[in-house]
């Protein structure tokens, strides 16, 4: 069973972004598989460095949609999107060191950091993007 399910719920209306976002809990879901199974470090630090390079794709995408329909909230957006890439760097660090181990906690962080962000601050821009698509569309 995977730990996050996408849903309806988790759906901000804007196709690329909703396929980005389902992209990154596929790739949260495969951690917990690899980490459930006991994976080799090497195939863990693969799959870890893959969703956080994806991760960071994804915010370069919808901070650059942030910035085209200037979005008033966008400053305050991406400090959230650079606070978990921060976050990120200091767990792959206690990860490649042997300090920490990709567990548990870990993907209790990435799964609950995922969903509120969703849920928050991806849903509250959503109607303001999706207006400005709409406009485009028109002009």
């Amino acid at each position: 069973m995977a730990l996050l399910e996408w849903s309806d719920e988790l759906s901000v209306g804007i196709d690329t972004i909703d396929k980005q976002h389902m992209i990154l809990v596929r790739a949260i879901n495969l951690l917990a598989m690899a980490i459930e199974k006991n994976s080799e470090q090497e195939l863990l630090t693969a799959i870890f460095e893959t969703l956080a390079n994806y991760t960071i794709t994804h915010f370069s995408y919808e901070e650059e949609l942030l910035d085209h329909f200037g979005y008033p909230e966008s400053v305050e957006h991406k400090k959230s999107h650079q606070a978990l890439v921060d976050e990120l760097k200091i767990l792959k660090e206690k990860f490649d060191t042997g300090e920490d181990h990709l567990g548990p906690q870990v993907l209790k962080f990435l799964v609950d950091w995922l969903t509120k962000h969703i849920m928050g601050t991806d849903k509250r821009y959503a109607p303001f993007i999706l207006d400005g698509m709409k406009r485009q569309r028109n002009s």
